[in-house]
């Protein structure tokens, strides 16, 4: 080997060594509504729980705003340049991301800032953030203004909850899980409750690139179970979203929680009427932990291995599917095993939290500790044979990313740390195989260990 040989070898191993430090993360060219192509992180830093209280630890302190803005910069510096918020999640987090971009806005342009200057080269920081909420009547207590489905009201009589349907009245006894559709009647009246809605999260992040999405379709429900009525036909719900009081406010458009049908009736109306505002965006749920029969909330819609294998599945949307998995998990306890998991959910659940209701039925299956089990014995059997030091939680990533169909992956690191280590699961998932993807995946109901296309035990 010559001299100039060995200088090459030896640059290709820094940068190799580099990319591992720094994580390889990933753009996605995408054009939106206006023309103009963004290069969006395949990464996307979800935030619904990035300031609450009692979500590590019991006892656990809501995160300073000095302590939140760090975990922002890190993810930043480390080239994640899409955020995804919501006007209803914990903390009023949507008006501390405002304030956090405000702050950044300068900063962010200067190559010193991120640990390689290549990253996020658009140079900007985009939001993901979300409109066409049910009303939520459980928090509420009031029926809100304007129509409601006649079904619904018909429902709250039966239940005892409402004594008339006037608008404004008084709830009683309203349980967990109770919503009002706001994209429900009118495409005058859905364009004025979501105007609204924009204009609100607007005023929380100011000047930003806005990606709307609908977050969960047009239904009602009672204590989390759908109240089965007809939809509103989702042309009308996309004539209201392109009205310029709308329309004029986002760069790109998308769904949340809509059903296949649903997504691809929306495709098929785009392709066909060009003035009407393109979804561009869909956010199902997607995991290697399957929901079971129980929705881990209202109306939560997933997709599957299966879907998510199909390159031809909802084809020409962009699909950025959200886990629970992601950065910090539900198995990122001091003991990282199924039990404790379980454990402290049960723990949770038992005590009436309202997230947990459906969380703990719906994701601590039988079938699921399994694929934890496949998860944690490929961990170890990954690390053993290429000298890493990969955690589970990097495999549910990388398993989640793997697949032909996802675009983006929106994850929830809550430390500095865990950003570090969701972002180093990128080159991980370039490595697994259709076959390990069934493998991890495919639950045996005959009882024996189902083999890998590189072989690890389970347990």
């Amino acid at each position: 080997m010559t001299l100039s040989d060995f200088r090459n070898v030896f640059l290709l191993v820094i940068v190799f060594l580099a990319s591992m430090a720094f994580g390889e993360m990933q753009y996605v060219d995408v054009r939106d509504q206006r023309g103009n192509v963004r290069k969006l992180s395949r990464l996307i830093m979800g935030t619904d729980h990035l300031v609450q209280a009692d979500w590590v630890q019991q006892g656990q302190p809501e995160p300073t705003q000095a302590q939140v803005f760090a975990v922002l910069d890190e993810a930043l510096k480390r080239g994640i340049n899409v955020i995804d918020t919501s006007p209803i999640y914990v903390g009023g987090v949507e008006h501390l991301i405002g304030k956090w971009i405000e702050s950044r806005n300068e900063m962010l342009k200067s190559d010193d800032f991120y640990v390689d200057k290549n990253l996020n080269p658009d140079r900007k920081i985009y939001v993901i953030s979300k409109g066409g909420f049910p009303f939520d009547l459980f928090y509420s207590k009031t029926l809100e203004g304007g129509p409601h489905s006649k079904e619904l009201i018909s429902e709250l009589k039966r239940q005892d909850i409402l004594e008339d349907g006037r608008p404004g009245q008084p709830l009683k006894n309203v349980p967990p899980g109770s919503y009002a559709s706001r994209l429900y009647g009118s495409k005058e009246l859905i364009r004025q409750r979501v105007s609204e809605e924009i204009a609100h999260t607007l005023n929380n992040l100011k000047n930003v690139e806005l990606i709307y999405l609908m977050h969960r379709d047009d239904f009602d429900s009672l204590n989390f179970n759908v109240v089965e009525r007809k939809q509103t036909p989702v042309e009308e719900i996309m004539k209201a979203l392109s009205c310029m009081e709308c329309s004029g406010k986002f760069v790109m458009l998308g769904w949340s929680n809509w059903t296949d049908e649903r997504v691809n009736e929306s495709l098929r109306i785009s392709q066909s009427n060009s003035r009407l505002a393109r979804p561009i965006f869909n956010s199902p749920y997607f995991s290697l932990f399957e929901m079971g029969k129980q929705s881990i909330h209202a109306r939560g819609i997933q997709v599957t291995h299966e879907d998510m294998m199909n390159p031809n599945f909802q084809k020409g949307m962009l699909m950025n599917p959200y886990s629970p998995l992601g950065g910090f998990s539900i198995l990122d306890k001091p003991n990282p095993s199924w039990e404790n998991a379980k454990a402290d959910a049960k723990k949770k659940y038992e005590a009436g939290d309202a997230y947990w209701k459906n969380v703990y039925h719906s994701i601590f299956t039988p079938e699921n500790e399994e694929r934890f089990h496949r998860a944690q014995g490929y961990t170890r059997w990954f690390n053993q044979t290429y000298k890493t030091n990969y955690t589970v939680d990097q495999v549910l990533n990388a398993y989640a990313l793997a697949h032909v169909r996802t675009d983006f992956l929106t994850v929830g690191p809550i430390t500095i740390e865990q950003v570090r280590r969701t972002i180093d699961s990128l080159p991980l998932s370039k490595k697994l195989t259709a076959s390990d993807l069934n493998a991890l995946y495919t639950v045996d109901r005959g009882g024996q260990q189902r083999m890998c296309s590189r072989v690890f035990t389970g347990r």
